[in-house]
């Protein structure tokens, strides 16, 4: 299942610039990776007005996508979900996405990224999730990387988020409204045993390696 991990930070600390060096160092390593960009801005129009997407748009309407022989950009309205819950619901299957921003999320790990000429607090003391922080400038009571230490970056986040363990042993997340729900073990094992029993008696679903529910309630 996949991972997520924010880096946190003032404007103009280096935050863009160091998630790139992490992803390069880490897609070397054989991971696939994803980013999501947290901004105050809003969404510029993709096509031109006039355009068969802006028309669509003018006509109220909220989700739609845009599929090319290359990629796919999809746009739907804001729902509030939290960093993790918009990795799991946007790339569940690459190994590690990269958030940028998100400081105020609750359910995420970070990584501070802080300049001695911008950072007039650090951001540690004041959200929660940090586990290290990227900076010019010395910081007591965490773990603390230079700019310079990319490659010992990646390799304590290998170690904190257990990258190379991650495929080890079945995983099963529970997403109710966007929110991640804690589950204790053996709630997990019976959840997941009860909907693997299900599945492995329909047809077509030999060899199933990822399961993907969706149940939307009436109001």
């Amino acid at each position: 299942m996949v991972q997520a991990l924010a880096f946190v930070g003032y404007h103009n600390s280096g935050k863009t610039t160091l998630i790139r060096k992490v992803a390069q160092i880490l897609r070397q390593r054989g991971y696939e990776i994803a980013i999501i960009k947290s901004t105050k801005h809003e969404l510029k129009p993709l096509d031109t007005p006039g355009s068969d997407t802006s028309l669509y748009v003018s006509d109220g309407v909220e989700n739609w996508a845009v599929v090319t022989p290359s990629s796919t950009i999809c746009v739907k309205p804001n729902s509030g979900q939290g960093p993790w819950a918009l990795a799991v619901s946007l790339f569940p299957h690459v190994d590690l996405v990269l958030c940028e921003g998100f400081k105020h999320a609750k359910d995420i790990k970070k990584i501070e990224v802080a300049r001695s000429s911008i950072s007039e607090n650090l951001l540690k003391d004041e959200t929660n999730g940090v586990i290290a922080v990227v900076s010019d400038f010395e910081v007591e009571g965490i773990r603390r990387f230079d700019f310079q230490e990319v490659e010992r970056l990646c390799d304590f986040i290998e170690e904190t988020l257990q990258l190379p363990e991650k495929m080890k042993q079945d995983e099963i997340h529970l997403l109710v409204n966007g929110r991640k729900i804690p589950m204790k073990r053996f709630v997990r094992d019976s959840l997941k045993g009860t909907i693997c029993g299900y599945v492995a008696s329909l047809r077509f679903t030999e060899n199933a390696k990822d399961i993907e529910i969706l149940i939307r309630l009436k109001k």
